[in-house]
């Protein structure tokens, strides 16, 4: 099982596109989370991800639900801690507070045109990441067990 440095398990902060996209059940991102959580680490977003994905949502995919068949695995919060010295969009500031605030080690976002720059990086101790970089961690994980 894949542990962080201080050995607990990854606490994965879910970004309001990746909440969207699991909305389709077929989808890789569906696939990843689902691997996610079925290894045992943590799901995590906020009420400001879920809202937002949820309007999408009903938008854009109202025939879908897939989003909600995870509902229970995935916790919501409602802890902030304001980003310091970040460039982003001010949309992307609940996001990254959120992920700071649940002290999550990972923040998993599909939004690569504002925060793409970080993909790779840790902000205040929570690394961003893409789809593709956090299925590589969990079949890195799959295949050393």
């Amino acid at each position: 099982m894949m542990y962080t440095a201080d050995g607990t398990r990854m606490r994965v902060f879910l970004d309001a596109n990746v909440l969207f996209s699991v909305s389709d059940l077929q989808s890789r991102t569906a696939q990843v989370l689902a691997r996610l959580t079925l290894r045992n680490h943590v799901a995590i977003t906020n009420s400001y991800a879920w809202d937002e994905a949820w309007r999408n949502i009903s938008t854009k995919r109202p025939h879908l639900t897939g989003l909600e068949s995870f509902r229970e695995r995935i916790t919501i919060i409602n802890a902030f801690v304001e980003p310091m010295d970040v460039v982003c969009v001010e949309k992307d500031i609940p996001i990254l507070a959120g992920a700071i605030g649940a002290r999550c080690t990972h923040l998993w976002t599909g939004d690569k045109a504002h925060l793409g720059r970080y993909y790779g990086q840790k902000v205040q101790g929570v690394m961003v990441i893409s789809g593709s970089q956090l299925h590589d961690v969990l079949m890195a994980e799959f295949l050393n067990s």
